[in-house]
């Protein structure tokens, strides 16, 4: 039988129109009827033939058959406090001798450069594989355990950041990892650099950090993660406060206005805590009949560059019209999308220069609703009056 794979907004494709040239079109009311009978069809055949997933192998037998691990990479242990140097954290040792210089060994120095590399000749490139996903996990338990309040979004915005080649070369850079690379053919590297896409000797300065991750972890399969971990976190520390306080993500989501509606003295400033609903709060707050807020680009987006290459910065401003204003401006914001930006404009609104313009059109449709409710009660007492 033949199996059409159903799609609700095409119809199938019929082979014996393709036989009869151009088809005779069909009244559309008939086609759908004939399409509906189809569909309960193709819907009953499916409901009770569907398809199970059958692997060719069990997965007992299949994991038997896996080869055997030639490396213990040890368990990930929960995080321990440690203490952090002033300094640079010392590079942690790699004490197993046969991965001791394999970070820095390209694989032109290996015998037989073209052919496949024996399993014991272990290159930087194959380490980075590992390493690299060694990071990610680093990066991903620094994020989550000390930025939990911060969106998913921004935590990975953050992890690229700290991951990305740029950052790994760096440190790389700053432990003369750069003195230390084992290149057959310099020549020849830097050809096979070109054609993977990578950007010239800082991308394998950015391997080759990995590759080190890799063999401190490798060489150590007791402690090796928490080593790295320590190094890690402490190496990444100042780019990653950096960074938080840039784009005011230190500070956990609090309450930003106080029951007097002035923020704290001593608490935080609400100008720099980024409140996700300050749209909706400024809307709540102002917005009535013939009332308007616009939000609107005050000056074109730009690309960053260096370490926040590849994210944008958008620039909005939110403008009233009502209250006796035509497009009052009430404040400006920035942020990595129109979203953001819009918010941080309306936060400006509700806490900056021109606070007291939104708390005087608050507190005038404050009055203004409550007229409305007596005029609406007076009437309704009224019709009960006439109505008795």
């Amino acid at each position: 039988m033949n199996h059409y794979h159903y799609n609700n907004h095409k119809r199938p494709y019929d082979h014996r129109e393709a036989d009869r040239g151009q088809p005779q079109k069909k009244h559309k009311q008939h086609d759908r009827r004939e399409q509906d009978r189809q569909d309960a069809r193709l819907h009953h055949h499916h409901h009770h033939h569907q398809k199970t997933y059958s692997p060719a192998y069990a997965h007992d037998e299949a994991f038997n058959k896996l080869p055997p691990p030639v490396a213990h990479l040890g368990s990930v242990p929960g995080h321990t406090s440690f203490t952090t140097p002033k300094g640079l954290p010392s590079l942690p040792d790699i004490t197993d001798p046969a991965l001791k210089d394999a970070p820095f060994r390209h694989k032109s120095t290996v015998n037989d450069y073209n052919r496949s590399a024996n399993s014991t000749d272990i290159t930087y490139e194959k380490l980075e594989f590992l390493g690299d996903a060694y990071l990610e996990l680093l990066a991903s338990r620094l994020l989550y355990t000390r930025f939990p309040h911060i969106t998913a979004g921004q935590q990975s915005q953050l992890r690229e950041l700290l991951v990305k080649n740029e950052t790994l070369a760096q440190y790389a850079h700053t432990y003369n990892f750069d003195r230390r690379v084992q290149v057959g053919d310099l020549e020849r590297m830097q050809q096979d650099s070109k054609e993977r896409g990578n950007k010239g000797f800082n991308k394998v300065l950015g391997d080759v950090f990995e590759a080190y991750i890799a063999a401190v972890i490798l060489s150590s399969p007791d402690e090796g993660f928490a080593i790295a971990e320590k190094w890690m976190q402490s190496l990444w520390a100042p780019k990653l406060l950096e960074a938080a306080e840039k784009e005011r993500y230190y500070t956990p989501g609090l309450t930003l206005e106080h029951a007097d509606g002035e923020g704290s003295e001593t608490g935080p400033d609400p100008l720099k805590i980024y409140n996700p609903t300050a749209k909706a709060d400024l809307q709540k707050k102002i917005v009535g009949a013939k009332v308007k807020l616009d939000y609107q680009p005050y000056r074109d987006s730009v690309e960053l560059k260096g370490d926040q290459l590849g994210q944008n910065r958008h620039y909005i401003a939110v403008y009233l019209t009502g209250y006796g204003y035509e497009r009052k401006l009430l404040g400006r914001g920035e942020g990595k999308n129109k979203v953001e930006a819009g918010n941080w404009a309306a936060q400006e609104a509700m806490f900056g220069p021109e606070k007291e313009v939104v708390r005087k059109c608050e507190e005038e449709l404050r009055v203004a609703r409550e007229e409305k409710k007596r005029d609406r009660e007076a009437k309704e007492s009224a019709e009960k009056e006439g109505n008795a």
